[in-house]
């Protein structure tokens, strides 16, 4: 079986199965819905008890999804809840041995909803193939594609399996202006508490969802912060969740001249 690294350098993505505690979904989706609730309130309509789906469609007639979508990511941001999930041990773990311990996420990501009226033309929620380099993301960074709320019949994503080892892609308008003739289209099979992990080069595209309710996922950039920048990453926020032994020691000491004795206050010291 390969390995993780073999997995995302051969075929451009990898999923790390069960790295998410279920529970901790299950209180993001219902903070998510209590957020929803919140906002239809304050516009003065009455939500729909505890359907996510029901009030998320109650709210698009009165809000841009794009909008809700923003106000979404950004609620579970404050919450914490992005930084929790990075916590996840196996997530964490998996995350540190491809690209090191210094770790950040994308803080200005979007939450990504799926739902049954999207028509396929609707790009910028249905969206053809394309790599994230396109968006400025660099090849120092990994894409993680997290299913929130993802039930059977919903739909991933899909992907074209080694497709990050062409390069660059030709592209105009969001859409590859040319591909190679011969290649493999792959559906993603993950289920909630997994998360798929993708080359920034690696084309992939949304699966529209069919399913009665909403398909709810969170796309976002994870990064060793050290790296050198290949992208535009310095035009995004960029939050540290893990440091490793080296960062530690510099927070601990406080300034890159390394000070002496800046938290250990020895009652009596020695020329030597």
């Amino acid at each position: 079986m390969k390995t993780i690294t073999e997995k995302i350098n051969d075929d451009g993505y990898a999923i790390i199965n069960n790295c998410i505690n279920k529970k901790l979904l299950g209180k993001i989706n219902k903070s998510i819905n209590e957020k929803l609730k919140e906002i239809i309130k304050k516009s003065g309509q009455k939500p729909i008890s505890n359907n996510l789906t029901k009030n998320f469609l109650k709210l698009k007639k009165q809000i841009n999804q794009y909008e809700i979508q923003k106000m979404l990511s950004k609620h579970l941001f404050e919450k914490n809840f992005i930084d929790e999930i990075f916590k996840q041990d196996k997530l964490q773990s998996n995350l540190i041995h491809l690209i090191g311990p210094d770790l950040s996420y994308m803080s200005d990501f979007e939450m990504a909803i799926n739902e049954k009226s999207l028509k396929n033309d609707d790009y910028y929620f249905v969206k053809k193939y394309h790599q994230e380099f396109w968006s400025g993301m660099g090849l120092e960074a990994l894409q993680l594609w997290i299913p929130l709320n993802l039930k059977k019949g919903m739909g991933t994503i899909e992907i074209i399996k080694s497709s990050h080892k062409w390069g660059h892609v030709p592209n105009r308008n969001r859409e590859p202006i040319e591909l190679p003739t011969n290649y493999k289209e792959i559906k993603l099979s993950i289920s909630n508490g997994s998360v798929a992990v993708l080359s920034a080069l690696t084309l992939h595209r949304t699966i529209k969802n069919n399913h009665n309710e909403i398909r709810v996922a969170l796309p976002i950039t994870v990064k060793n912060f050290y790296y050198p920048n290949m992208g535009n990453s310095d035009l995004n926020h960029f939050k540290k969740v893990n440091f490793s032994v080296f960062s530690n020691l510099r927070k601990v000491l406080g300034n890159p001249n390394l000070t002496p004795y800046r938290i250990f206050h020895p009652t009596k010291t020695k020329k030597i």
